[in-house]
């Protein structure tokens, strides 16, 4: 395989501008609204690896070495293509639980994995049983199942997401992987699902205003609507081996946090325009300010964690607060003046770049 490098992504809350068009369609620039925004809190630019996420991220080992051994035969690799192609949570995976059970033409998928040497039935349950939302993944190209036996990695908890990968051969061979490049010939990737929430279900895409705002704020007029009318992602922040990005954008103002919040599940690819249409949220100066901030980021989960940033838009000072997860991966954040919006015109942070209107 052929695994190039490129420089590794930008530091996390590196300050962000309303820039102007960096050479794409369509072509425009805001009118001079947006201001840089200085952040009050910062995140250790090295993440430190937890004793949780270390235990777990050696049984995320022996199990990519484990199934790895068993990769030659033709009908556990039909099956790991079959049930990831379902994409039960909108990425190619599927969760361990559910392909442990699916039957073989001799037992079942875990039956087949506890038949390796030193391997029984108890021990692989106690194994895989320790990494909670445990999955298996298909990342790269198209695969020929036929023809082609795939090495095996493992996605770690916590760190550098952008570490080299570690995978094994069927022969209990190790390689080393580029995290920052997509291999030229499918991996099987055994990991955490990011895509379930507490309770393990698939998380729905969130469009939520903030139950906060003033309810008399549904009779305002179409032109109090903030519409994000297109996105075009530089930098997901998400390296191949954990698959498609979740990218989420939140919106406060100089009066009221947490504004909205939103996913945006069907974004994902870089260098890409995306057309979600959707209104955000009703704002006033009276109510919401007179000034708006958008925060992007892509999100890995872990715990809650408070950013605040301060700016100056048109002369009035303040600052936004924003809850988030301490393994998220920031974006950029931008502002807009109240005065403004029913300007139509483009954002940019330099990962993420979008056009926003007043409703139409």
């Amino acid at each position: 395989m052929n695994f190039p490098s490129r420089t590794a992504p930008a530091a996390l809350l590196a300050l962000t501008l309303a820039l102007s068009a960096c050479g794409q369609s369509p072509q425009a620039t805001a009118p001079g609204t947006s201001t840089a925004t200085t952040p009050v809190a910062t995140t250790p630019s090295s993440p430190v690896i937890s004793a949780a996420d270390a235990q777990v991220n050696r049984a995320l080992d022996q199990f990519a070495q484990e199934l790895a051994r068993h990769m030659t035969s033709p009908e556990l690799r039909a099956t790991i293509d079959q049930q990831t192609a379902t994409r039960f949570d909108g990425d190619r995976e599927t969760l361990y639980a559910t392909l442990a059970r699916t039957p073989l033409s001799s037992g079942t998928v875990e039956s087949l994995l506890a038949s390796g040497p030193g391997v029984t039935l108890s021990s692989l349950s106690t194994l895989t049983g320790s990494v909670k939302d445990l999955q298996v993944a298909v990342r790269g190209p198209a695969w020929n199942i036929k023809a082609q036996v795939p090495l095996v990695a493992f996605a770690p908890q916590g760190g550098d997401e952008f570490a080299p990968v570690t995978a094994y051969d069927a022969q209990g061979g190790r390689h080393v992987l580029d995290a920052h490049t997509l291999p030229t010939e499918p991996v099987v990737v055994v990991g955490v699902n990011e895509r379930l929430d507490a309770q393990g279900n698939v998380m729905k895409p969130i469009d939520a205003s903030a139950s906060s705002v003033p309810p008399t704020l549904s009779a305002q007029a179409c032109d109090s609507w903030e519409h994000l009318t297109s996105v075009y992602v530089r930098d997901d922040h998400e390296p191949w081996i954990r698959g498609d990005p979740e990218i989420y954008v939140q919106l406060g103002s100089n009066s009221h946090d947490g504004l909205y919040q939103g996913s945006l599940p069907d974004v994902n690819d870089e260098n890409k325009w995306y057309y979600p249409n959707r209104d955000l949220i009703r704002w006033s100066t009276t109510s919401l300010g007179s000034w708006m901030m958008y925060l992007w980021y892509e999100r890995d989960g872990g715990s809650s964690i408070t950013l605040t940033f301060g700016a100056d838009v048109k002369g009035v000072n303040g600052s936004v607060a924003y809850t988030v997860a301490d393994g998220d991966d920031q974006m950029g954040h931008a502002t807009l003046a109240f005065v403004d919006r029913l300007k139509s015109f483009a954002l940019d942070t330099g990962d993420v770049r979008w056009w926003r209107s007043g409703c139409k």
